[in-house]
């Protein structure tokens, strides 16, 4: 199948999960206690994001499909191999995360794997690397710790 036709399909199911997922937190009974968030509010950000990511990816594939010309056949071939080896190691550097972070906590291996997720996306302005590794995990951090109220 091709990308364009796999990135349509993507999108909308992103866009239905989302939905559907409203719609499940939209039936939990939820007591109303005064000054607190209710149960529903994380996985509602959540979900809201999902659909904001889907309807990112089908607009832009729908965008490119009636817009742009069209790719030869054998180009499309080698953006989707370069696609797929893409997905892969990022997986395996977010399998790698994972089992590190017991191991060397979240202030130091969160920078390492924004670093090394950004040098596989092919970004290459080391300064910039190193800056947006550092912020991002602080702001991670102060989200998480300060906002969230989690507890490393």
């Amino acid at each position: 199948m091709k990308k364009k036709y796999m990135d349509c399909i993507s999108g909308a199911v992103l866009i239905l999960f989302a939905l559907w997922g409203w719609y499940e937190t939209s039936t939990w009974k939820v007591s109303a206690a005064s000054g607190s968030l209710s149960p529903r509010v994380y996985p509602r950000a959540v979900f809201t994001c999902i659909l904001i990511c889907g309807a990112i990816i089908l607009g832009r594939t729908l965008f490119k499909m009636f817009l742009s010309k069209k790719d030869s056949a054998a180009e499309l071939d080698r953006m989707i191999d370069m696609h797929l080896v893409n997905v892969a190691a990022v997986t395996v550097l977010t399998l790698v995360y994972i089992f590190a972070l017991r191991a060397f906590g979240f202030l130091f291996t969160t920078p390492v794997f924004l670093f090394l997720a950004m040098l596989l996306f092919g970004e290459r302005k080391w300064l910039r690397m190193v800056i947006i590794s550092i912020v991002g995990t602080a702001v991670l951090y102060l989200f998480f710790v300060q906002i969230m109220s989690v507890r490393f």
